[in-house]
């Protein structure tokens, strides 16, 4: 029941409010929900599964410090084929295009032991949104123009943005191929307490909203 004073200018309304229990319970609740994050999200989105395979996807939009655990993976999993996948820029200017950061990564992994010969470089112009998926596409392209006919293959990509590149490579190549992965670390934070850097926290939350569009809003593109 409202109840109006001082010519309209002040209203006492009846409310509802938290009694002690219910503010315990609330309190619960939060700090719950703060555990569950902080213990099973990065772990959830940092995820390694790799498949047998000949052929490793190395996103090249990591940092040159990941390169040289990429090329040990490459060893570790007796892969025939490595693929370095590095959209660009749309620019002539090979610095601008990011095209020489690009070759400098390819010369990197050969150095860190990846046989040449046995590596190749795709370097795709950057699409607008959803650049992890029309990669995808990119690397199936390649492979049907080389008349490969995988079965399966490996994508390695950075901690918690792993999870997000296989689905986006399932969802690229459909249920003929089966899709590993591979997290590999982030030196940027320590990722057993993810929460103690800004890096930690911005890389997990972010890539936490990306899952979700990407697991129930993306839609492929039928063009």
């Amino acid at each position: 029941m409202n109840e109006k004073t001082f010519c309209g200018f002040i209203v006492r309304r009846e409310c509802w409010s938290f009694t002690f229990r219910g503010k315990l319970f609330l309190i619960v609740l939060v700090l719950g929900l703060l555990f569950f994050i902080k213990q099973f999200v990065h772990p959830f989105l940092a995820i390694t599964e790799p498949v047998p395979s000949d052929v490793l996807v190395v996103e090249g939009w990591m940092p040159p410090n990941t390169l040289a655990q990429a090329a040990a993976e490459f060893r570790r999993g007796h892969y025939q084929w490595m693929i370095l996948m590095r959209p660009i820029v749309d620019e002539s200017d090979k610095y601008q295009s990011d095209a020489y950061e690009g070759d400098y990564k390819a010369n990197l992994l050969i150095r860190y032991g990846v046989p040449k010969g046995r590596e190749t470089n795709l370097f795709p112009i950057m699409a607008q949104k959803d650049r992890t998926y029309h990669s995808a596409l990119a690397v199936k392209q390649w492979l049907i123009e080389r008349g490969m006919k995988v079965k399966s293959l490996d994508v390695a990509s950075l901690g918690p943005h792993a999870r997000r590149s296989r689905l986006m490579y399932e969802k690229a190549f459909g249920g003929d191929v089966k899709i590993g992965i591979i997290a590999l670390p982030d030196r940027e934070y320590d990722a057993a307490h993810w929460w103690r850097s800004s890096e930690g926290v911005r890389e997990v939350i972010g890539e936490s909203i990306a899952y979700i569009y990407a697991r129930f809003l993306f839609r492929p593109s039928t063009s």
